[in-house]
């Protein structure tokens, strides 16, 4: 292994999150309106502004917009190589990034999201960018169009290639739209779990379950 693939995946300064060691997969558990998608999102396109790669699987919105959230939350979009598995968009996509969007039927087609995410993430490496950082928008959308025993098959699948390639993998999941113990399940899947929920003043907060030197009590950000 190398030095450089050795160096732990760091965030901004203004997450409370410490440093995660390569091959760290993580479940960013709360409501996609309370900031936890938001958080789950700006964990992996940070990597664009350290030189990391970056592999999205979307299954609610179409990779344009996705792009543009990306856009606003890291600089110069594309600096770093990227990929955007889409399972929204009908045809090849257009726009700037056109050439790294792969499109997919349907967010129930998990084996056609395995195979483009596979190809793109390997496509990253070939490239010579050892450090890729993958996100999964969301998981309780794969759970609206397949069976929770294939979706949680292909979770472990997928976080599998991850640790495996000392990636960062980041899992968004709305625990009020699926049953305590289907997260519970999908939580296991995973190294960490990042709960995220709103304050009354309107901010968030997080605590990291799972992770040594990480905040452990609720902590606004």
């Amino acid at each position: 292994m190398s030095e450089r693939r050795a160096r732990p995946y760091e965030f901004a300064d203004d997450l409370p999150l410490g440093s995660i060691e390569p091959g760290t997969n993580l479940l960013v558990a709360g409501p996609a309106m309370g900031g936890a998608r938001r958080l789950a999102l700006r964990l992996v396109a940070e990597g664009n502004d350290r030189g990391e790669g970056m592999v999205l699987v979307s299954t609610d919105k179409a990779s344009g917009k996705l792009l543009s959230e990306c856009d606003g939350l890291c600089t110069d979009l594309g600096r770093s190589p990227l990929g955007v598995v889409d399972c929204v968009s009908r045809g090849s996509g257009s726009g700037r990034f056109a050439d790294r969007v792969e499109t997919v039927s349907s967010p129930g087609d998990l084996t056609g999201i395995g195979i483009e995410f596979s190809g793109l993430y390997q496509n990253i490496h070939r490239a010579g960018t050892e450090r890729v950082r993958a996100g999964l928008y969301s998981v309780s959308t794969l759970l609206m169009y397949a069976d929770f025993q294939t979706v949680s098959r292909f979770v472990h699948t997928v976080s599998g290639r991850i640790a495996a390639t000392d990636g960062l993998g980041v899992f968004f999941i709305d625990p009020a739209t699926q049953d305590q113990k289907v997260v519970s399940t999908v939580t296991q899947l995973c190294d960490a779990r990042v709960d995220v929920r709103e304050r009354d003043d309107g901010g968030s907060e997080l605590r990291v379950r799972g992770l040594r030197d990480q905040p452990r009590e609720w902590t606004p950000f």
